[in-house]
């Protein structure tokens, strides 16, 4: 992405309250994908919720790879969360 001239990785605050801070809205532009942008700005953003809100957490899909190994590397561990499905009437 020579030339580039906005964000190529982001990720934010989202929904954090008392004791925990929440992340969201990771995405890396695809031609910057494997540098590790996502890592990076991940772990800023994480730090920095842990040092105001205590702990940190994320929602990920268990079947996206890259990005479970990432927050992985950044310490994070994994937490089985089931939801339910209501079909519509």
């Amino acid at each position: 992405m020579d030339g580039a001239t906005g964000p190529v990785a982001l990720a934010a605050d989202a929904w954090s309250t008392a004791g925990c801070g929440f992340m969201a809205g990771v995405v890396t532009h695809p031609a910057a994908r494997g540098r590790g942008l996502a890592r990076s700005v991940c772990g800023f953003v994480v730090d920095a919720l842990v040092r105001r809100h205590g702990r940190a957490a994320l929602m990920v899909h268990d079947g996206d790879i890259p990005a479970v190994t990432t927050y992985e590397r950044l310490g994070m561990t994994k937490r089985l969360l089931g939801a339910a499905h209501l079909p519509a009437q």
